[in-house]
């Protein structure tokens, strides 16, 4: 009797647990399609967030495009109204310049039409035109280099055409000027040709 009501009591728990596990299997299924939900979602986002990002590279990279492409349209434009504003400096300058000579040129005319008459108005006409060139030359920024006698020897604004020994000025001094120099917008052009002396003393030494 005893072993019939064990053996009862034995089939009664295996039957409990069976139930027990057969109850549990559901939640676990669940639980385990809830997290391949919630993973397929958390990968779901990435990918959105993923595009997105991509999206705003490429929007980024057109707007840089459009910039590159309206500074460059900028820049030529810049760069062909600075040639047709050189252009038309250079033109008005040689229009100018022409002028400038046409007016030398017209004056050397009556220079010539006066020598077939007096001598007097022939040299008249000659200093007519070389003051007419001066003048051309002195507005273009031009200035004399005129060295004096006496004065030491530049070697920035003279240039040596001769050493003679001389006692007459300073050792290493300007004894004759062969030729003026010119300036053009305070930087040297032309030096001026002069002759320059050493005196005898400087030699013996």
């Amino acid at each position: 009797m005893l072993e019939d009501k064990n053996t009862k009591n034995l089939e009664d728990l295996e039957k409990k647990g069976g139930s027990i596990q057969e109850e549990n299997e559901p939640n676990v299924s669940e639980e385990v399609k809830e997290e391949e939900t919630k993973l397929e979602d958390v990968q779901k986002q990435e990918k959105e967030l993923e595009i997105d990002e991509v999206e705003s590279l490429k929007n980024e990279i057109r707007v840089l495009k459009d910039e590159n492409s309206r500074l460059r349209s900028e820049f030529i434009n810049y760069r062909n109204a600075l040639i047709r504003e050189s252009e038309e400096v250079t033109k008005r300058y040689k229009e100018r310049m022409i002028l400038r000579i046409i007016e030398i040129y017209d004056n050397l005319g009556r220079a010539l039409r006066n020598a077939e008459g007096t001598r007097k108005g022939f040299i008249s006409g000659v200093r007519l035109i070389h003051k007419s060139i001066e003048k051309l030359m002195f507005d273009e920024g031009l200035s004399p280099i005129i060295p004096e006698v006496g004065r030491p020897f530049d070697p920035f604004a003279h240039e040596v055409e001769e050493t003679i020994t001389s006692n007459d000025v300073p050792d290493m001094a300007i004894h004759d000027v062969v030729e003026h120099g010119y300036y053009l917008n305070g930087k040297v052009l032309k030096p001026a040709r002069v002759v320059v002396a050493i005196n005898n003393s400087s030699e013996s030494e």
